[in-house]
């Protein structure tokens, strides 16, 4: 097993984020994205036919990450709000949305609504997801030794 490159690793955070699976070929480092049932509605085009025609014919060479749960996803958002300066508007607007009853369409809404804040969240999400990308990758290679 090579290690994957860190665009590989970049690429991975991106497109799980967008809502897709990453199929990891363990062996080859070959990368298949395949939408998220979750995410996407039922695609009949048979776009991704040859790739799931792959990932059965070879399933134990694939290992699966997927994005990460709603718990860490909430991580994520409590991190950056951390992170910001204490007594600014956006940092207690934050809060406050993270308090509310749906915490992920307000913290949406008020890091759209946040200027320059709302760029400083997509990069810090993208590290995060970097980070994460990492861990279960990590993760893979440890049970694969095991």
């Amino acid at each position: 097993m090579t290690a994957l490159t860190s665009e590989q690793i970049k690429e991975i955070a991106g497109t799980i984020d967008c809502g897709f699976v990453c199929h990891w070929n363990i062996k080859s480092n070959r990368l298949i994205f395949i939408p998220s049932n979750d995410e996407f509605e039922y695609d009949d085009s048979g776009t991704w036919d040859e790739d799931i025609k792959e990932l059965e014919l070879n399933s134990s060479e694939y290992k699966q990450i997927e994005k990460p749960d709603s718990t860490e996803s909430f991580r994520f958002m409590e991190d950056f709000t951390d992170e910001l300066p204490d007594n600014t508007r956006i940092k207690v607007t934050l809060i406050e949305a993270l308090n509310k009853r749906k915490p992920f369409r307000e913290f949406k809404y008020a890091i759209d609504n946040s200027g320059e804040y709302r760029q400083l969240w997509f990069d810090f999400k993208n590290q995060k997801m970097i980070e994460y990308v990492k861990d279960s990758i990590d993760y893979i290679v440890s049970y694969k030794s095991d």
